[in-house]
């Protein structure tokens, strides 16, 4: 019966701030390979647009085509639509990456106030809210510096999307600190 009971005691809580603090660095890897996905696959999607375009203009000027150019032109359209799904995946688990990291990184401040009863909970609640939206806004505005450089509109509209979960989290930390401050007066 004795070795139940310690079977199950939870470990110290300097063995689980240890544990956070050691995982700050996997946060960074995490954090760091996201944003290396992220940009890598809107390079790589620029890079391919950029050839297209340069082909349909090219194919444009001639305006006889060649079945040759004809074909080729076909097969890059088809071989565009066979990857789309594949590069939304790519930017789905970049996001999810950067999420990770994000969340990672804050953990030793959750391990820090877990015995806290009402405050653990919402600063654990607060943390997981702060790296969803942050990691958003960091992937929005990076997928926006890449497509800058060929589609200003489009770039310009991911940028704005990108900042819009930041001035949320803003707004509601300027609002709980107005609150504070009007309960206190």
């Amino acid at each position: 019966m004795n070795q139940k009971s310690e079977e199950h005691v939870e470990p110290s809580f300097g063995k689980r701030f240890q544990t956070a603090l050691k995982n700050l660095g996997i946060g960074i890897i995490f954090l760091m390979a996201g944003l290396f996905l992220l940009w890598h696959n809107e390079s790589k999607i620029l890079e391919r647009e950029i050839s297209i375009s340069q082909a349909e203009s090219v194919i444009s000027e001639n305006q006889e085509e060649s079945s040759e150019q004809q074909d080729q032109a076909n097969k890059e359209s088809r071989n565009l639509q066979s990857t789309t799904m594949f590069n939304w995946g790519l930017r789905f688990a970049g996001w999810i990456i950067v999420f990770l990291g994000l969340a990672t990184l804050f953990k030793p401040l959750v391990v820090l106030v877990e015995k806290i009863p009402f405050l653990w909970n919402f600063v654990g609640r607060g943390i997981t809210v702060f790296a969803l939206l942050s990691s958003i806004s960091l992937t929005l505005i990076l997928l926006s510096a890449v497509w800058m450089v060929t589609r200003p509109v489009f770039g310009a509209i991911l940028l704005l999307s990108g900042v819009v979960p930041l001035y949320i989290l803003y707004r509601s930390g300027r609002r709980a600190r107005l609150k504070q401050a009007l309960r206190n007066a």
